[in-house]
């Protein structure tokens, strides 16, 4: 399996490179008020429009730590697949990587000297819809 790999609080996380739609550099955010502090705002790229989470706060990086976007040259990685959109700002972008063990563990793969977690956007999805919408905790 292709798998696009990214690092994201302290993990090296990965997701089949079916649903990378494309990489943007340092694309204007709109920012949305009320939103949980991994949402960062809207994306328009191409006449599409993304949700922008920081997903390294999403995964429950450290709460005082400077969001992904703040810094100078972020990337979004744009996902697309049948039920949604979104793009998502990691900390370092590894690349394209093929996985071919499991190891025993279903969804977790040894490569390259480092163990990637593989991650569907449904569950990235499954685990925003987990927040409560219309505050803003900081």
């Amino acid at each position: 399996m292709e798998c696009f790999t990214f690092k994201a609080a302290d993990k090296y996380l990965g997701i089949e490179a079916r649903h990378i739609h494309r990489v943007v550099d340092e694309a204007t955010i709109t920012p949305v008020p009320l939103l949980p502090l991994c949402h960062l705002g809207l994306l328009y790229v191409r006449g599409e429009l993304f949700d922008v989470i920081d997903i390294g706060h999403l995964l429950g990086q450290e709460k005082g730590s400077k969001p992904s976007a703040d810094r100078e040259n972020y990337r979004a990685i744009l996902l697309k697949w049948s039920q949604g959109k979104l793009a998502l700002v990691p900390d370092e972008i590894i690349g394209i990587t093929w996985i071919e063990d499991n190891n025993g563990e279903e969804g977790v793969y040894f490569q390259e000297g480092y163990k990637i977690q593989v991650i569907t956007p449904e569950h990235i999805w499954e685990m925003l819809s987990g927040f409560s919408y219309g505050y803003r905790k900081i």
